[in-house]
């Protein structure tokens, strides 16, 4: 005779016996998984009835499988068990989470073949035969202001699983909480630690029972890549030298699992602009450097300036030396910018110069002009999203990652700066945040206006093209081929923006 659940297989006491309550054994036996320091923490953790736990984590440190691994055994032991996964973005938990789940649950069906016919995972759903929507995984988004979808859920054996929860609102948490009425009712929150507000912060602060034994509700968890078996030196090393060093605040949120001290404020410091504008402090170029023009167009409030320099290496490694910073009149028009521009460039000798101008908005126009008098033009979109992966994992837009690569060129002795108190005073209110994804934002240029009073940075704007403009070593010879293939490339970027 088929049964109907696997509650009623003769085989399923002896198996909750030996593993309901010890799941470091069932994640060795069942899944042959053996957890990480780290990881053991967690299963230890969780296990316990009624549990809080809150893990701030890093990157690699195998919280995706190990989420797996407690939301399978939480399934098989307590009967008629509801896991709710909780995320900003659900398709990517999804993803990840039921990878790991399929890939797991086939390692259990070899191990304990019989265990197979009494549940169904696929790649989105995962359910108790006989049970589905009720002994189940069920997946919830969580989108601000409309916190009242997690609502609903009750259950004898409920665990809320909340990815990214450093980002959900207090009022969310709040409702998963209440759902908690029962005695075995349990709440894992996992997230990069991209907030020191909310109440996943304080759920490693105020609400967490290593601050307050007596009344704390939360045991709080540090997951540190650095410790880590599945992060290797080497991937260490690139993210100090890319976060801006160890005690960089993306390094504290991405590897080191810890709430950074500062997520705000503004970017440059007096003393960082003293040391940049300090000519002893001049970088030395390398032998393909070349000659670039960046200009930030005006719009009648706000002035119209160039800059031109020398510029070499690309990244992490470009160097940058100023020459000549001209701020035009207020009411210049875009298109007489563009002229002023080519009749700066004709009348001094900048071989090979490539002219940056910022084209987001009435900068196209000047571009226009520029292209059209003869002017080999980069266009600066930097509202755009970056172009791989790691910076758009990292910067919200160009504009960020522009503004951060020049501070970062600025105190590693890549960049000089003028000394012009006008371009200090800009440079030095920048205004940026991390937001609730990690990434470095700057301040919209409204918001600097109109709530703190800050003008346009037009000049420092210009220092942060720099690191965005492509250029042409000066002592390149273009022959006509050349001259061809680099503008058929040009026409090619300019289509696909």
């Amino acid at each position: 005779m088929k049964l109907k659940s696997i509650n009623q297989d003769p085989r399923y006491l002896d198996f909750c016996k030996r593993y309901r309550s010890d799941w470091v054994r069932a994640s060795v036996e069942l899944f042959g998984k053996w957890p990480s320091p780290q990881q053991y923490q967690l299963l230890t953790s969780v296990q316990k009835t009624a549990c809080r736990v809150s893990v701030s984590s890093g990157h690699g440190t195998g919280k995706s499988d190990m989420s797996s691994i407690i939301t399978m055994i939480y399934m098989f032991f307590y009967p008629e068990s509801r896991i709710v996964l909780v995320a900003n973005k659900i398709g990517q938990v999804k993803a990840a989470v039921f990878k790991y789940i399929k890939k797991n649950f086939k390692t259990v069906c070899k191990r304990f073949p019989w265990i197979a016919q009494y549940f169904v995972v696929t790649e989105t759903e995962f359910y108790a035969v006989g049970y589905k929507g009720v002994w189940c995984v069920l997946t919830k988004g969580y989108r601000l202001g409309n916190e009242e979808g997690l609502a609903g859920e009750h259950g004898k054996h409920l665990l809320y699983i909340v990815d990214e929860a450093s980002g959900l609102s207090d009022k969310a948490i709040d409702i998963m909480e209440g759902a908690l009425t029962e005695d075995d009712n349990r709440m894992l929150m996992l997230s990069q630690p991209t907030r020191n507000t909310g109440r996943f912060y304080d759920s490693h602060h105020k609400l967490s029972k290593d601050m307050d034994p007596k009344d704390g509700i939360w045991s709080p968890l540090k997951f540190n890549s650095e410790f880590s078996q599945w992060v290797n030196l080497q991937y260490l090393k690139n993210a100090a030298f890319k976060f801006g060093g160890r005690e960089s605040a993306q390094y504290m949120i991405k590897v080191r699992g810890e709430f950074p001290k500062v997520l705000e404020g503004f970017l440059i410091s007096s003393s960082d602009f003293d040391r940049a504008a300090n000519k002893a402090n001049t970088p030395t170029l390398d032998d393909d450097w070349g000659w670039v023009a960046l200009c930030d167009v005006g719009n009648g409030r706000d002035k119209s300036v160039m800059l031109i320099g020398k510029v070499c290496g690309w990244g992490l490694e470009r160097k940058f030396i100023p020459v000549r910073i001209e701020e035009m009149e207020g009411n210049i028009s875009p298109v007489d910018f563009g002229r002023r521009i080519k009749a700066h460039i004709a009348s001094h000798d900048y071989p090979n110069i490539t002219v940056a101008i910022d084209s987001d908005g009435v900068g196209s126009d000047t571009a226009q002009i520029a292209e059209e008098l003869g002017l080999r033009v980069q266009r600066i979109r930097w509202g755009h999203s970056c172009f791989n992966d790691f910076d758009k994992e990292n910067y919200v837009n160009q504009r960020a990652y522009a503004n951060i690569m020049a501070h970062r060129a600025m105190t590693s002795g890549r960049m000089l700066v003028d000394g012009s108190p006008k371009t200090k005073d800009q440079a030095v209110k920048i205004p940026y945040i991390i937001n609730d994804q990690g990434q470095y934002q700057i301040v919209k240029k409204e918001t600097m206006r109109e709530k703190m009073n800050i003008p346009s940075p037009d000049r420092w704007d210009t220092y942060c093209f720099s690191q965005l403009v492509q250029y042409v070593p000066a002592n390149t010879r273009i022959d006509e081929d050349l001259l061809d293939e680099r503008n058929d490339l040009e026409d090619l970027a300019a289509s696909s923006l």
